[in-house]
C-alpha cells in the first residue's frame, strides 16, 4: 500500500529529529556536558543550538565537529575569533574553513586596530570639545 504524502513528510520529520537529537547527544557526550546544557531554536532538532548563556551552533557546525573530533575550546576560539572580525567588518569563516586553516587576522592586530579606534574616538570627541567653546 502506497504511503499517504503526509504519512512520508511525517516520517521523514521523525527521522530528521533523530539524527540531529543523535549528533547533539554525542557532541555533549564529547565535551562531557549535561543533556540539560542547551536547547534548540524553538524546540525544534535541526534548527540553531543554544548552549551555555552566549554560544550557538547550527546542525552543520554540530555535524562537522562530531565527524571531525573538535574539541570544545577550538569552537570557542573559532566564536571568539569571528566576534572580532566582526566588530571589524572583516569576513568571518564558518567553523569548517576556520578548522582546515582559514587565513586569520593575528589576535595582535586586532588588539592595535582597538587602541587605534579608542585613539581616534578620543580625539574626535576633543575635537567637539573645542569647537563647542
Amino acid at each position: 500500500m502506497e504511503k499517504t504524502k503526509d504519512a512520508v513528510k511525517r516520517q521523514l520529520k521523525e527521522q530528521w529529529e533523530k539524527v540531529c537529537n543523535g549528533y547533539l547527544t554525542e557532541l555533549l557526550r564529547m565535551w562531557e556536558l549535561d543533556g540539560y546544557y542547551g536547547y534548540w531554536n524553538r524546540d525544534e532538532p535541526g534548527t540553531i543550538y543554544h548552549y551555555g548563556e552566549t554560544h550557538n551552533m547550527t546542525m552543520e557546525d554540530i555535524i562537522y565537529i562530531v565527524e571531525n573530533d573538535i574539541e570544545e575550546d577550538e569552537v570557542f576560539e573559532w566564536e571568539d575569533y569571528c566576534l572580532d572580525a566582526y566588530e571589524f567588518n572583516f569576513p568571518a569563516p564558518n567553523l569548517r574553513p576556520w578548522h582546515m586553516g582559514y587565513p586569520r587576522t593575528p589576535q595582535e592586530t586586532f588588539d592595535r586596530l582597538r587602541q587605534l579606534k579608542a585613539d581616534l574616538d578620543k580625539a574626535v570627541e576633543e575635537e567637539k570639545q573645542r569647537i563647542k567653546q
